[in-house]
């Protein structure tokens, strides 16, 4: 579902072909749900973007309308009427006089009143005192009516509505149906308050409802909350039926000591139904105006976004500043695929400045890259562009990334052997090219063959491959050669057991397993001190990397290996749920020889790994903990480990507790909660430490209170905005009247990447 955008209310569909759709998260209706567009339209329409029960909690229960007892399967006018009242009387079976709890009913249509005169020759019904005009969902009261009851057409004056299915109602000097195509509404308002408690509501002179074109307008338009007048507009239109609509959406108004005071005016453009764009100008109180632009296509087969900021002359940085982001994905046939990811940012501290996060702060490199692959059967092929916008003018080359012009990536597995053999073949070749530095070209191929054996409580595989590398080299070092090769066989064995038992805690039954498994590989040492390094690093350590052919990531580097990687998993299963109840995994490599191939330093002499280990347990649907472990057995000390206990009992009750651990580099807290007190109160919070440099990363705490038709939030977020500890305060301040708009600066994207489980509508 797209983002819905309209001017005043919000009907909007995905950007669609019929085919494709944007997963775009949703988006509450914009400001002035059509004051009367449910009058008009019944239940077609939608006031809220959510109208489930949580919604209106705190609001006084109303019952909904009963449909009227006829026949409402039929048009109107070929329906029968049906009169009823304490005093009646006719003349000549066409003009009938009712007196007393009256009710004349067609179709979908019931009028009740005190009294009523009824035309059966024109189908006009004059109706005075307490009337109450009834057409689907839709109950219209007043003083006084003129309705045609078999078209609907009419006029009631002083009159109350209400759209209990959509929780609206409002009043109208007059409400003045002129035809089935055309309505009219004088000196209306529109709330989703409780009638006998109105916080706030729109207040417009004039209200026209054309039906055949499926367009409102309103004039002189004013939004109230609490009485006070904060919001006017001489003019709008709108859409009565689920297309999108160009105009003005709400306002966000927040404040940051980095940019100070900022307001924005977003406008939406529906330039098409499989195209949009939304142009926001900002208004940045220490920097300037910023003018932020995103445009969204969609076809059959492609769909793409354009983001764009321009700010001229920031009165702080002294200069024109921007940024420009490109994504595209086509799907050019069942099988071949493109995608394209341009990004520019005009200068190194933009992210670092109107950013919003550490990570934003503390980006060095923006990607640019096209992609076209292929996949299908046994095949797959990838062929690549990519390169790298650096934002740190002073990085050095030697420490900034290569581009690769371009990268091919090919792999093929034959189908599956009579002789259970699996044949796979990857091959790769790059050219890899930097300023000022050495570049090249490589190719590497690793054809291979491995023989699983499984079954229910075993699987053994051993396999064998060949990994081939060459390289041609610019600018190589004098003496060295321009095109040295590496050809390294490669054996592992894979295998291991499925034990189980069945055992109970209590009197539930669980499954209890124990998976032990041994891994072999050996890699024959080859010296590759003449071979570049264009993409290669170590990986990290962890349990996954117990099972990986190679410690190196890239094809520069192949590790030499003789080694039993050595490991047991456990798990305890619910035998009634599924679920799983705890799983424990540890591991470590016993090292036959000495690892001579490394990045620059000495060899690797130890004859074990650290210990890896990582358990995590899921002992309710509320609780939940992950821990992972790296322990030195020479120092006898955690070299790496993180640990997160969760509690989550619904979308509105949750707690989180981490700890991150990395001797002598790192070592931080994290705590964040979201908690309803009541039907009312909400608070929220999260506070990231590190204690290696005592300070505080970021911090957030906000409070939430709810009434029947309206939320207000305050947000205050504390973060570190760039890599040298300065830091950014910011203030959210959201009002989100029920069923109309949001009025302020959100910190939804804020609060989803800060507090683990966050749903936005918090």
């Amino acid at each position: 579902m797209i983002e819905r955008k309209g001017i005043l209310c919000d009907f909007s569909q995905p950007l669609t072909d019929g085919k494709m759709h944007y997963p775009v998260k949703r988006f509450k209706p914009t400001l002035l749900m059509c004051l009367a567009a449910s009058l008009a339209a019944g239940p077609a329409f939608s006031v809220a973007a959510g109208t489930d029960d949580d919604m209106w909690g705190l609001c006084p229960h109303t019952a909904q309308p009963s449909p009227p007892a006829s026949d409402t399967a039929l048009p109107a006018a070929q329906s029968p009427t049906y009169l009823s009242g304490d005093v009646g009387e006719g003349k000549l079976d066409e003009l009938y006089t009712l007196t007393g709890h009256i009710s004349i009913r067609r179709g979908p249509q019931q009028v009740e009143a005190d009294k009523a005169v009824y035309d059966s020759r024109t189908g006009m019904v004059n109706a005075t005192g307490n009337v109450r005009f009834q057409q689907g969902d839709l109950i219209t009261q007043g003083a006084k009516a003129r309705i045609d009851i078999n078209t609907g057409t009419g006029e009631i004056d002083d009159a109350r509505y209400e759209y209990l299915q959509r929780h609206a109602n409002g009043r109208a000097a007059t409400i003045n149906h002129e035809s089935a195509d055309l309505t009219r509404l004088n000196h209306a308002t529109y709330t989703t308050c409780d009638p006998n408690q109105v916080d706030w509501e729109l207040r417009a002179r004039t209200v026209t409802l054309d039906h055949a074109e499926a367009v409102g307008e309103a004039y002189n338009v004013t939004l109230r909350f609490k009485n006070v007048p904060f919001f006017y507009l001489p003019y709008i239109n709108f859409p009565l039926n689920d297309a999108r609509k160009s105009g003005v959406l709400p306002p966000t108004v927040g404040y940051s000591n980095s940019t100070g005071l900022d307001i924005g005016v977003p406008v939406y453009w529906n330039i098409a139904p499989n195209r949009d764009a939304t142009i926001t100008p900002r208004l940045l109180g220490h920097r300037g105006l910023l003018t932020k632009g995103e445009f969204r296509y969609l076809s059959e087969s492609s769909k793409g976004e354009v983001q764009a900021e321009y700010l001229p002359n920031d009165r702080k940085f002294g200069n024109d500043r921007g940024t420009l982001e490109y994504q595209n994905r086509t799907q050019i046939s069942p099988r071949w695929s493109s995608t394209l990811i341009a990004n520019y940012v005009s200068d190194n501290s933009y992210l670092e400045e109107l950013g919003n996060s550490l990570t934003a702060a503390s980006t060095t490199q923006v990607e640019r890259r096209l992609d076209l692959a292929y996949s299908g059967g046994y095949t797959s092929f990838l062929a690549r562009l990519q390169g790298y916008q650096t934002l740190d003018p002073t990085l050095p080359s030697s420490s900034r990334p290569y581009q690769r012009l371009p990268q091919l990536l090919f792999t093929t597995a034959a189908p599956p052997h009579p002789s259970g053999a699996a044949y796979r073949f990857d091959g790769e070749y790059v050219h890899f090219e930097r300023k000022d530095s050495l570049t090249g070209k490589r190719l590497n191929v690793t054809p291979s063959v491995a023989w699983p054996l499984e079954s229910q409580g075993y699987f053994l595989t051993p396999k064998v491959s060949v990994n081939y590398i060459q390289y041609q080299l610019d600018g190589q070092a004098v003496g060295t050669t321009a095109d040295p090769t590496r050809t390294t066989p490669l054996y592992s064995l894979d295998s291991g057991l499925f034990l189980e038992r069945e055992t109970t805690l209590g009197e539930r039954p669980f499954l209890h397993t124990l998976e032990p498994r041994l891994y072999y590989l050996r890699v024959p040492y080859r010296d590759q001190s003449s071979l570049p390094l264009f993409d290669t690093s170590a990986f990290d350590f962890s349990f996954a990397q117990l099972f990986r052919e190679n410690r190196f990531s890239g094809a520069d580097r192949l590790g030499d290996a003789d080694q039993l990687s050595v490991s047991v998993t456990s798990r305890l299963i619910d035998q009634e749920s599924g679920r799983e109840w705890l799983s424990a995994s540890i591991g470590e490599i016993f090292y036959m020889e000495d690892r001579r191939v490394t990045l620059g330093g000495p060899p690797q002499t130890q004859h074990t790994s650290d210990i890896v280990a990582e358990a995590s347990s899921h002992l309710s649907k509320s609780w939940s903990t992950n821990l992972d472990l790296q322990w030195n057995p020479d120092l006898h000390k955690v070299d790496e480990g993180s640990y997160l206990f969760r509690y989550r009992q619904d979308d509105r009750h949750l707690f989180n507790a981490g700890y991150r651990f990395r001797r002598d580099q790192l070592a931080q807290t994290d705590l964040s909660f979201l908690w309803l007190l009541d039907r009312r109160w909400q608070l929220l919070g999260r506070w990231n430490y590190s204690q290696r440099d005592h300070r505080t990363l970021e911090t957030l705490a906000g409070i939430q209170y709810e009434s029947c038709c309206w939320i207000f939030r305050v947000t205050h977020r504390y973060y570190v905005s760039n890599s040298s500890g300065d830091n950014n305060h910011s203030l959210y301040l959201q009002l989100e009247l029920k069923g109309l708009a949001n009025i302020g600066q959100s910190a939804e994207e804020v609060l989803e990447r800060g507090i683990l489980g966050y749903r936005p509508g918090y």
